[in-house]
């Protein structure tokens, strides 16, 4: 007889779904442009003044980066919780390779899962709740791994959502 690799399929075993947008889409009107612009063009005035041409490689590039990134409309996702893992997209994160996770829930401006992974590289995801039930979702979880209680939306975090970046 072959030896076969079985598939699972999560949406069989899956607990709680939704759908919710990959990432929050702030509103920009031509103001905040026209400022962001203004920002990026003097700091390319004074990386060019002070021969910092790494300094200018960087600011065209990042800027150039996040046109490109943000320049669409996010795509919803359906998330998919389930007995073994968490499923965002078509990424899989099995409860071995999560450390633990907290709900920051402030709407409308925060409504997010956030995982903490074993991953090396980025270990926390943010996963956006849409119009899930923070409290049913918290109870399930705290079952399958660990709650970080009291945490609150980091200080970077704060500033990308002030400057709507």
């Amino acid at each position: 007889m072959e030896n076969q690799t079985k598939q699972v399929d999560s949406r069989h075993d899956t607990v709680i779904r939704w759908e919710a947008p990959e990432y929050v889409q702030h509103d920009k009107g031509w103001k905040w442009f026209l400022g962001a612009g203004i920002v990026d063009f003097l700091l390319c005035v004074y990386a060019v003044a002070t021969n910092n041409w790494t300094l200018l490689i960087a600011l065209v590039l990042l800027s150039s980066v996040y046109i490109w990134q943000h320049g669409s409309v996010p795509k919803n996702i359906e998330i998919n919780v389930s007995r073994t893992g968490i499923k965002v997209g078509e990424k899989e994160y099995p409860y071995q390779q999560i450390k633990s996770f907290w709900i920051i829930y402030k709407p409308p401006m925060v409504k997010t899962l956030n995982l903490r992974s074993n991953s090396r590289i980025l270990p926390d995801i943010a996963i956006q709740l849409g119009d899930q039930d923070p409290a049913q979702l918290r109870t399930y979880l705290c079952s399958q791994i660990r709650e970080e209680e009291g945490k609150e939306e980091s200080t970077v975090e704060a500033l990308i959502r002030i400057f709507k970046l």
